[in-house]
């Protein structure tokens, strides 16, 4: 029928019809035919790159769920707005559009190898054995809300975007003096003495009275509160719950190996050395030179801009260099020994030498048996932890209570008598069970008392259910209940304050000219040297970073007053010792390295920049605010 209409529609007098129909509409007030004309969802475009609306809203759902995910809560869109996620996301996407038009432009491609590469490289990938690991990299793409080919999409862009900012950090120059005055203020060095006084050896503090206890328990009554505890019932599955119940069958096992055999197989290496000219006339005129008899290295020493130095890419897989090159160079003819070219790519004529070649090798069942095996086991035991809990999800959502889930998924449940929001028990001691699963520990004081949660999947891999069976109020503990616990922080409060005033005492009598070592004498306290220190502190020299501050604040003979953990330091600077760079290569090069970094990013952002702007980036505001409209 539906096809009958499409003929019929294609003759002239049914056009008039429906231009009639819709003059008609209109007439009649209904003015709304947008349905006839075909919409335009880019949201962004830069050159011939389009950023699609659909593609966007990815984008943006992904970013509001990180949000989510770090507050721990349901997201308020007073507070999305306040962080200005939208706007961070288009941000972001004008900017990879711009870089990913100048890649098309400059003919830069990321192939299907390099992007599989990329991934299994990813180590937030690899599984208990530190390889990647199929189920943890679905795992993880979920807990983001990303689809797999949403990923690869993404992996696609930043490899294809990578080579344009890699080239922009090659050329970020750190001046000299810059690092040499960074060096000198981060390792200048400052001497001089401490004095203890120690809190402990105050003891005549006298007997506090009962309106002073009560002073400092109400002055510090967080201390003397019980949190609340709740009683709880918590299922749990994990991979190592489950573990020991796996043993894959042989045909399971030679499944695996075949769809992680590429990861076994060791691939051909070639040593590669290049020369890169801007011309092709520059590069057959060197071409010639090799073919005549000199050596490559003697080439390059001659050609102005190269150099034997330079020339170097080592060993390298036909995955680890630009596809022209690798076509060239893993050609079956391309023997060791071999220069190959001119080869052009986007950024000009090559020369390849082959220095040498390594065959592959390719890998058997029998030869990565022992280290399969266990990457199968942990796989299916993550899979099957999946199942259970996706099973226990399913009871719930019939009606049935957490045990007889459980029971029905083939899960424990776990009785909490009581626990606070730390994961301390009534006595302190932490609850082994919410190790590492905090979002499993909210979910007990998130959900209303006697109702279960939803499935909770948490970032160390555990399941977990639970329902809470009580509460117990936070409340004040009662004052006679705690009275020697008061007395005891009033004492240590007493003992503080007369060691305040004894270092106090101190430093004006050496500002009345008296000697540190007499000043003493008289207190039985003694004088500790200090090495020279830097301003961050030593803890392995007992060096606390107060202490090392304060030296910093004060001038030669100067002395101050610095709080310890248990008393008071009198503190007196001695000598400045200089930073030396010439004497820390390696120093100066970590700071310049990290300042290169931070070059490089800037200089990215100005790029960037100037390629939106260059490109004419357009921003199309009606699609965009289509993602803020109220649903």
């Amino acid at each position: 029928m539906l096809q009958a209409i499409r003929e019929k529609t294609t003759g002239l007098v049914v056009k008039i019809f429906f231009g009639l129909l819709v003059v008609s509409f209109a007439a009649w007030g209904i003015g709304d035919y947008a349905f006839l004309r075909t919409t335009d969802d880019t949201a962004i475009k830069v050159g011939e790159t389009k950023v699609s609306l659909a593609s966007l809203d990815a984008d943006y759902r992904a970013a509001r769920d990180r949000l989510r995910r770090a507050l721990g809560g349901e997201l308020d869109e007073n507070l999305v707005r306040t962080f200005g996620l939208l706007e961070q996301t288009v941000e972001r996407a004008t900017t990879q559009a711009a870089l990913d038009e100048e890649a098309r432009r400059l003919g830069i491609v990321a192939s299907d190898a390099q992007v599989r590469q990329r991934i299994a490289a990813d180590p937030a990938f690899r599984g208990a054995t530190g390889q990647f690991d199929r189920f943890q990299f679905q795992r993880v793409l979920y807990e983001n809300g990303l689809s797999e080919q949403r990923y690869i999409e993404l992996v696609r862009g930043e490899t294809r975007r990578l080579p344009l900012i890699e080239a922009l950090d090659t050329g970020a120059a750190v001046p000299a003096a810059l690092v040499d005055a960074i060096y000198r203020h981060r390792n200048e060095r400052r001497s001089g003495e401490r004095v203890f006084v120690p809190a402990s050896a105050f003891t005549d503090i006298g007997t506090p009275t009962d309106d002073q206890l009560k002073e400092t328990y109400e002055a510090n009554i967080d201390r003397f509160t019980a949190p609340e505890y709740r009683a709880a019932s918590v299922a749990r599955v994990g991979l190592d719950d489950v573990l020991a119940s796996i043993e894959p069958d042989e045909k399971t096992l030679e499944e695996e190996f075949a769809a992680r055999k590429a990861e076994f197989d060791v691939p051909e290496r070639r040593d590669l050395k290049q020369m890169l000219f801007a011309d092709e006339a520059a590069a057959k005129t060197a071409l010639a030179a090799i073919e005549g008899g000199k050596s490559f290295d003697d080439v390059a020493k001659e050609t102005p801009g190269q150099s034997p130095e330079r020339t170097a890419l080592g060993e390298v897989t036909r995955d680890e260099t630009i596809p022209e090159i690798a076509q060239a160079a893993f050609a079956a003819d391309a023997a060791a020994g071999k220069t190959i070219g001119p080869v052009r790519t986007p950024f000009g004529w090559h020369l390849v030498e082959i220095v040498a070649v390594k065959p592959g090798e390719e890998a058997t069942l029998a030869s990565v048996r022992d280290k399969l095996l266990p990457d199968l086991k942990r796989r299916l035991a993550a899979e099957r932890a999946f199942e259970i809990a996706n099973k226990l999800e399913d009871q719930i959502t019939r009606g049935r209570t957490l045990d007889e889930a459980a029971e029905a998924a083939g899960a424990k449940v776990v009785k909490i008598d009581a626990i606070d929001a730390r994961g301390r028990d009534a006595k302190g001691e932490a609850v082994p069970l919410f190790a590492g699963a905090p979002e499993a520990l909210r979910a007990v004081f998130d959900t209303a008392v006697g109702r279960e949660s939803q499935l909770i999947e948490t970032r160390t891999g555990p399941y977990f259910l639970v329902r809470p069976d009580g509460v117990t109020p936070s409340q004040r503990k009662d004052f006679a209940a705690v009275r020697d616990e008061v007395a005891t922080l009033w004492a240590a409060q007493r003992r503080d304050e007369k060691a305040a005033e004894r270092a106090k005492e101190i430093l004006t009598a050496l500002a009345g000219g008296e000697a540190l070592e007499a000043i003493t004498l008289r207190f039985n306290l003694r004088i500790e040297p200090i090495e020279p220190v830097l301003r961050t502190g030593d803890t392995s020299r007992n060096m606390p970073a107060q202490i090392a501050a304060r030296l910093f604040a004060l001038k030669p003979g100067e002395a101050a007053v610095t709080p310890g953990l248990e008393g008071q330091y009198v503190v007196r600077m001695k000598e400045i010792v200089p930073a030396d760079p010439a004497a820390d290569a390696a120093g100066v090069e970590q700071i310049r390295t990290q300042l290169r970094q931070d070059m490089a990013g800037d200089l990215v952002a100005e790029y960037t920049q100037g390629l939106r702007t260059r490109l004419g980036a357009q921003v199309n505001r009606a699609v965009v605010d289509r993602l803020n409209a109220p649903n």
